[in-house]
C-alpha cells in the first residue's frame, strides 16, 4: 500500500471515530435532558399573601392567611373572626366574596357580599363539628337551610324579619333545653327583648323562640 493510499485510509478512520463520538455525545445529552425534564418536580411557593391587581391596579382578588378587615365606603368594617383564604373584590375595589376559613370559630364558608351593605346576602358555612347552612338574604328577608346535631335539620324563612315559615315544627322542650337558647337568656343582660327576639327569629320559629325567652 502506497504511503498516500495509508494517510487517505488513516484520515477516513480518524473522521468515522470523530463522527462516532459526536453522535454517542448527542445521545448522552438527551438522555441527561429527558432524565432531568423528569425528576423536575414542582417548586412551592412559600408566602403569607398574594394580590391579584387589574389593568388599572384594583386588587381584584387576595389570597392570605392573614386577611384585612372588610372596607365598605371607605369605613372599615372590623370582622368577628380572623378569616384565611380567598378574598373577591370588583372593579371598584370593594369586596364582594370570599372563600374562607375562620379563626378561632374554624368554619369554613363561601361567601357573596352586596356592594352597599356590610355583611353577606349569600353565605354557605360548614362548622367543625359537621352542622351546615345555606343562607340567603335581602334586608329583612332570609331563607335558610340547614342542619345541625342540636336542632335537627330545617327550613326557615323570615318576612320583614318576622318569622314566615319553618319546617319541621320545633319540639318546644328540646329548644328551652337548647345551647342557642341558653345564649339568648344570657343576651338579655346587654341587649333587649325586641333585640335578642329579631335574632333568634332568623333560626327558630315564633313559637320556640317565645317559649325559649319566656314571658
Amino acid at each position: 500500500m502506497s504511503e498516500a493510499r495509508l494517510a487517505a485510509s488513516e484520515r477516513r478512520l480518524h473522521l468515522l471515530i470523530v463522527l462516532n463520538i459526536a453522535v454517542l455525545v448527542a445521545i448522552a445529552s438527551a438522555t441527561c435532558r429527558t432524565t432531568a425534564a423528569n425528576d423536575t418536580k414542582p417548586q412551592v411557593l412559600t408566602v403569607a399573601e398574594v394580590d391579584i391587581v387589574d389593568a388599572h391596579g384594583v386588587i381584584r382578588a387576595r389570597l392570605g392567611a392573614d386577611l384585612p378587615d372588610a372596607v365598605l365606603n371607605g369605613k372599615r368594617v372590623p370582622r368577628q373572626q380572623k378569616p384565611s383564604g380567598l378574598l373577591l373584590y370588583d372593579d371598584t375595589g370593594q369586596e364582594r366574596g370570599g372563600y374562607v376559613t375562620f379563626t378561632p370559630g374554624r368554619q369554613v364558608a363561601l361567601t357573596l357580599d352586596a356592594r352597599d351593605r356590610p355583611g353577606q346576602v349569600a353565605i354557605l358555612v360548614a362548622d367543625p363539628d359537621g352542622a351546615s347552612a345555606l343562607t340567603l338574604s335581602n334586608g329583612n328577608d332570609l331563607v335558610e337551610l340547614r342542619t345541625d346535631e342540636e336542632l335537627g335539620p330545617s327550613v326557615h324563612v323570615t318576612k320583614n324579619s318576622r318569622v314566615a315559615f319553618h319546617q319541621p315544627p320545633q319540639a318546644l322542650d328540646r329548644i328551652v333545653k337548647s345551647e342557642m337558647c341558653t345564649e339568648l337568656r344570657g343576651a338579655l343582660k346587654s341587649m333587649t327583648r325586641d333585640q335578642v327576639l329579631t335574632f333568634c327569629r332568623q333560626r327558630a320559629s315564633e313559637e320556640a323562640c317565645q317559649a325559649c325567652l319566656g314571658e
